[in-house]
């Protein structure tokens, strides 16, 4: 018994100065632990490429139709080896964008997909400088994106389609490899644990205990982010709607000018919307403004034909006055001649 507990102290020691040591030289354990990792992964995916492409060498000499049947099957066992982070870029052109949503809604709850997140920009295809358009980030299981984007695309014109692939397996064998070497650590801490007499030997275990802990709650939340992310490929959707399609540089000489026809046509048809919505929006503003104008206008034509008539009375006035004047100056003259013809005609009777 006094041999167990001397060594029972010296073991808790050198535990303790063996975390001591891994926490100093966290640095050269992690390229250590990916070093050797990587170099496992390595060797793995060797040994298995090795064996199956040993078993495709042996039945090849089978029928043509197993041969072609081994090789599907390498590439699907190599394929299944690996953690491959898929992500698909579009950028879509649609004539009726709140159809093609209701399609995309439905494509995406049928592949049993979700939205990670939307955004719709624009009111309506009909203004000038602003069109409808719409981003949208979805995530689709890794064996229905195909089906998925195929969908997507027979509904709309493509303008550019992306595809991105990310090997994150050797990551994740790291990230696994030190998990478990984190695990049989911990279990060798709890045995010690339940032979620990003292209570400086009981904390330090404990410190350590919870120190691998925390570090095993995030080296799963790492495995179960890179789970999410080879499970369900990311899908990032660029929409816009359009009154025509643009047309491909391979498209013939009368194809590209009947659609330029088309979009000139649109464009004026826009441009005459747009204007005949701007004047009805500034009708309250306008109409007050030009009753108010047609008001002063007749009062000012009225003002303007009175004095025209007073200017008129005044003309005829004077005429008459004129005409009374020489009429009178003419009545005058004739009276004095009249007068002097009668004083001629006695005198000469006289005589």
């Amino acid at each position: 018994m006094k041999r167990h507990f001397l060594l029972l102290p010296l073991t808790l020691l050198s535990l303790s100065l063996a975390s001591c040591g891994m926490q100093q030289s966290s640095v050269d354990e992690d390229s250590s632990y990916r070093a050797k990792s990587s170099a496992s992964a390595q060797k793995s995916y060797a040994a298995d490429i090795a064996a199956e492409t040993n078993a495709a060498a042996e039945a090849g000499n089978a029928s043509e139709s197993s041969s072609s049947d081994s090789l599907a099957a390498l590439a699907q066992s190599a394929k299944e080896g690996q953690k491959l982070i898929t992500t698909e870029s579009l950028d879509l052109e649609t004539r009726d964008l709140d159809s093609f949503l209701k399609e995309l809604n439905a494509a995406t709850a049928d592949a049993g997909g979700y939205f990670e997140n939307s955004s719709i920009n624009g009111s309506s295809y009909d203004s000038i400088d602003t069109a409808r358009s719409a981003n949208f980030t979805a995530r689709i299981p890794e064996d229905k994106l195909s089906a998925y984007v195929e969908r997507l695309k027979k509904n709309s014109n493509v303008l550019s389609e992306n595809s991105y692939v990310q090997d994150v397996t050797l990551d994740y064998t790291d990230t696994e490899s030190r998990k478990h070497a984190l695990t049989a650590e911990r279990d060798r801490l709890y045995e010690l644990l339940a032979q620990a007499n003292s209570t400086d030997a009981i904390i330090s275990i404990q410190q350590r205990i919870g120190e691998i802990d925390s570090q095993l709650d995030s080296y799963e939340s790492q495995l179960r982010r890179y789970d999410n992310s080879v499970s369900y490929a990311t899908v990032n959707l660029s929409l816009s709607e359009v009154r025509e399609y643009r047309v491909a540089e391979t498209d013939s000489f009368l194809s590209r000018v009947k659609t330029g026809f088309k979009n000139s046509l649109y464009f004026g048809f826009s441009v005459c919307t747009t204007l005949l919505v701007l004047l009805l929006g500034l009708s309250p503003i306008w109409i007050p403004v030009l009753i108010l104008i047609l008001v002063l206008l007749h009062f000012r034509k009225k003002h303007r034909a009175k004095a025209e008539a007073a200017r008129q009375a005044a003309a005829d006035a004077r005429e008459a006055e004129r005409r009374a004047k020489r009429d009178a100056e003419a009545a005058k003259s004739t009276a004095a001649t009249e007068s002097a013809a009668s004083g001629d005609t006695p005198d000469a009777d006289a005589k």
